[in-house]
């Protein structure tokens, strides 16, 4: 009878875990990150030929973790992360380039119109002033637009350093983690809890860049760039900061085990490869462009004037002045009155439009944007359509990364999610064997009471 209870007790141990397990994911099915957990049984051998065993035993409690549906994940979710964090920017730039009261192409159509108005009454105050106004409002349009890009230029560098913060967080935590568990694991302590939260922490830090995870033989995790640079090695983490250089640029530097070495940000993926490559694919770019052509128009309108007179009969003097230093004024318009505006190519005759007619053409010259020869209205459409272009590019990859994305979950919440209807199922399953080795107890009890009554 003693085998009898003891088998019956080793079930109801058994049972016991088993609900304790249960009622643990049950109690963790809002967790993010929670890993379910599973009580590995095996039966017990009984002693001599007629053993009929020896019951069962709980030898572990297996959390259900897949590595490679965890690292698919990561890297969906550092794919999604570098359109997400681009997106933002590409369409604020290609809002600020196609809004009426900020495109160039309209500040130049009215800016023409007005210069076409005076040819006819060159000698008009009332359309020179109107001249002067469309002038101005043109200036305004490229400082603004050029402010605009350097703002955003700004919030992006203020990005990055607050993701500098954030990895550097996240790898001094996981190295922690690493040391906790390593620590449980070597004394045979649960770890389940501290994987859990390591393995999301990994999922975090995958947002800011594309990574490369290795777990060795003591339970530690190695986490690097996918270049190889070491973020987080045992309980070591890297230090990650950014600087500027002298033209203005972030640069970022990892320390690691008392060196320090420059970050080459290219490919990096995730954020901060998605801010990377807007800054330097398109915001620099754009705002170089923008100098170029208000440079180019300065100079074509300013030499243009020059050969003309004024109402006085004075020698015509410049219209704008280009300031390639600045962003947020790097055209400005001369503090001229409209008697001192040039459209006569002879002096003394107010009713000559020569010159007027020479700003004109103007607007048909080439100008050299990006390595093109292009006029100044197509020069600025075709900024504004590599924006737009870039911009669909992205929300159509973002879509598709966002797809990735939640298969990936679905594929590792299909292992590690609780299920509650599952839960449900073993909890009657446990809760009904806990029941039938109590009744075996009982048996048990009864059978051995009788027999002592039989004495």
């Amino acid at each position: 009878m003693s085998i009898l209870s003891q088998i019956a007790y080793s079930g109801l141990r058994a049972s016991q875990v088993g609900l304790s397990t249960t009622g643990q994911n049950i109690a963790n099915v809002n967790t993010p990150g929670f890993s379910r957990l599973n009580p590995v049984q095996v039966s017990l051998g009984g002693q001599g030929g007629l053993g009929v065993g020896g019951g069962v035993e709980v030898t572990s409690i297996r959390r259900l973790s897949n590595d490679f549906q965890n690292r698919q994940l990561w890297r969906a979710t550092t794919e999604q992360s570098y359109y997400n964090s681009s997106q933002g920017y590409l369409s604020a730039l290609e809002g600020l380039m196609s809004g009426e009261g900020s495109s160039i192409s309209v500040g130049l159509d009215q800016f023409f119109a007005a210069v076409s108005e005076a040819s006819s009454t060159p000698g008009s105050i009332a359309l020179r002033q109107q001249v002067l106004s469309e002038a101005r409002n043109l200036a305004q349009r490229f400082n603004g637009l050029s402010g605009n890009i350097d703002a955003q230029l700004s919030a992006l560098q203020e990005q990055r350093q607050a993701m500098v913060g954030e990895m550097n967080g996240l790898s001094r935590n996981i190295a922690e983690l690493n040391r906790q568990i390593v620590e449980a694991q070597s004394t045979g302590a649960d770890t389940s809890a501290l994987r859990d939260h390591r393995e999301s922490l990994v999922k975090d830090l995958s947002q800011y860049a594309g990574v490369r995870v290795n777990e060795t033989p003591d339970g530690a995790l190695t986490v690097a760039f996918d270049s190889g640079q070491p973020l987080v090695a045992g309980s070591s983490p890297a230090q990650l900061s950014v600087t500027k250089n002298a033209d203005g640029e972030q640069v970022m530097q990892l320390a690691f085990a008392g060196t320090s070495f420059p970050l080459d940000l290219d490919g990096i993926g995730g954020s901060l490869g998605g801010i990377q490559d807007v800054e330097f694919g398109e915001l620099r770019p754009k705002m170089e462009a923008l100098h170029d052509m208000a440079g180019q128009l300065a100079q074509m309108l300013n030499d243009t004037l020059a050969s003309g007179y004024d109402l006085s009969g004075a020698a015509g003097q410049p219209l704008f002045t280009y300031n390639a230093t600045s962003n947020s004024q790097l055209l400005s318009l001369n503090d001229l009155t409209p008697e001192q505006l040039a459209f006569s190519d002879t002096a003394g005759e107010s009713g000559n439009n020569k010159v007027l007619l020479q700003l004109l053409d103007v607007r048909s010259q080439t100008i050299t944007v990006n390595g093109s020869q292009v006029t100044l209205n197509d020069a600025y459409a075709g900024l504004l359509g590599q924006v737009a272009s870039a911009s669909r590019q992205n929300q159509a990859d973002l879509k598709s990364a966002t797809t990735v994305v939640e298969q990936a979950q679905a594929q590792r919440d299909s292992i590690s999610a609780v299920s509650l209807d599952e839960e449900a199922v073993n909890l009657m399953t446990y809760q009904q064997a806990y029941q039938a080795n109590m009744k075996v107890i009982s048996t048990a009890n009864q059978l051995f009471d009788a027999m002592l009554a039989a004495f």
